[in-house]
């Protein structure tokens, strides 16, 4: 593959979760080196909640950090000239996108074309939606990932804001680059891997990362520098190739090792790594330095696109979910939480293992029978986690906790209990031709 002689689109990353960091999407709107910022903002466990807004207020549903985000962001990136591409609407883009235009209006932002791609709800198509498991319980909704095209036909037709809700988060970068891109499908297949690159933002320019491994490594970034550390942009080129980076001066590390560790993030296969768009192939990926935080990201390729589109189905299963800790600290603290946590196993052996889960946090509560010997701690938690067919049960698991700080060892203290909604995910796929996508348009 011959690569472009210079790059066609630039593109940051200004948020990898739902709580991210609101400044380092300013900060790459702002600076005027960015054509677009996408903020990856949507999962599954924060679209539930959309789910559930939406269906007592038409007009809730989208991500209720929005108007935080975007009262700095908009500004910045109207000066600029910015695009902003994110999911920020969640289970309700189209109620997202008016507020967004009421947002806009109400900073002085006049002018801005805000379009909301709609579609992703297919809870309409439940039946035609084929299941990895039988559903039971409640469908509380379905929402299939879709690709960059809605969002990349909404910038091409003017728009200056893309909101939508369940799209793949790899797709949120690709889209405003694709009609910058040759016709070579495996253009599109870099574009789509930069996504993919980028779409956890800090993650892939130092944060998450041991270069080393163990407690003694440490990291090359001090506390100072992951507190202001830089978000990714990549410049890419017409062939689908990018050079990966951060912003002059921001605390970062990108080199290969960090760039190969967000590649590989959440893949099962690299031969077959399934976005909506296409079906990547990132065994010939290949990462050279070419600066001090500036890699080059080259070899992407394509099989096509898959047949089907993931859809996500969330199912509320009757009951509730216990959740419960207690507290030891000071000497012997270590074994007064083991014997605390073996009277809960004797008090609770009539549940099923599947349904009780009994560990100390500190101890054996990650690695399991996987913990490695070290000296006893000063003080640790013991947590129970159970699943509870109605509140009767998650009031005896309470119950059980609360008891151990009178009639359990000593010293026994910060009991925390909470109970919640037990709330499945199950895969389902779909033809994509059944998937309807719509563009709602607002204006500040």
């Amino acid at each position: 593959m011959t690569q472009s002689k210079q790059p066609v689109y630039r593109i940051g990353s200004g948020a990898g979760f739902a709580g991210d960091r609101v400044d380092p999407a300013v900060a790459l709107a702002a600076s005027g080196q960015v054509d677009a910022v996408a903020l990856e903002c949507l999962a599954e466990r924060t679209l539930v909640p959309g789910i559930k807004a939406r269906h007592d207020n038409p007009n809730a549903g989208f991500d209720t950090r929005l108007r935080r985000r975007l009262t700095p962001l908009l500004p910045a990136a109207a000066k600029t000239n910015c695009k902003i591409i994110s999911n920020l609407g969640s289970a309700n883009p189209g109620a997202a996108g008016q507020a967004i235009a009421d947002l806009a209006k109400t900073l002085g932002v006049s002018g801005l074309r805000i379009a909301a791609v709609e579609g992703d709800d297919v809870m309409a198509l439940s039946d035609q939606v084929k299941w990895m498991k039988p559903l039971t319980g409640r469908l509380l909704g379905a929402h299939a990932y879709l690709g960059c095209v809605p969002m990349a036909e909404a910038l091409e037709a003017g728009a200056d804001v893309v909101v939508t809700g369940r799209v793949a988060d790899s797709a949120l970068f690709a889209a405003p680059v694709r009609q910058y891109l040759n016709q070579d499908p495996n253009a599109l297949a870099g574009a789509l891997t930069v996504g993919h690159l980028l779409e956890c933002g800090g993650q892939l320019t130092g944060g998450n990362y041991d270069p080393l491994g163990g407690p003694k490594s440490g990291n090359p970034l001090s506390a100072a520098e992951f507190a202001a550390i830089g978000y990714p942009l990549a410049h890419v080129y017409a062939d689908g190739s990018a050079d990966i980076t951060v912003l002059d001066g921001a605390p970062a590390i990108v080199d290969a090792l960090t760039c190969t560790l967000q590649l590989l993030y959440e893949v099962h296969d690299p031969f077959r790594y399934i976005t909506p768009d296409l079906v990547l192939d990132f065994s010939g990926i290949r990462f050279e330095q070419i600066g001090h935080n500036r890699i080059r990201m080259t070899g992407a390729r394509t099989s096509g696109p898959p047949p089907s589109l993931k859809v996500a189905g969330f199912l509320e299963l009757p009951g509730f979910i216990a959740d419960c800790e207690i507290g030891f600290a000071g000497s012997g603290a270590f074994g007064r939480a083991k014997k605390a946590a073996e009277i809960l196993r004797r008090r609770l052996s009539d549940w099923s293992d599947d349904d009780v889960a009994i560990d100390l946090v500190g101890v054996n509560s990650v690695l399991r029978a996987g913990s490695l010997d070290a000296p006893p701690p000063a003080e640790l938690r013991v947590h129970v986690s159970a699943r509870c067919k109605d509140a009767e049960m998650a009031q005896v698991i309470e119950d059980e906790i609360y008891t151990l700080t009178v009639s359990g060892p000593a010293g026994g203290c910060s009991v925390r209990s909470e109970r919640r909604n037990r709330i499945e995910i199950v895969d389902g796929f779909i033809d994509p031709s059944l998937v309807k996508t719509n563009l709602r348009w607002s204006q500040s």
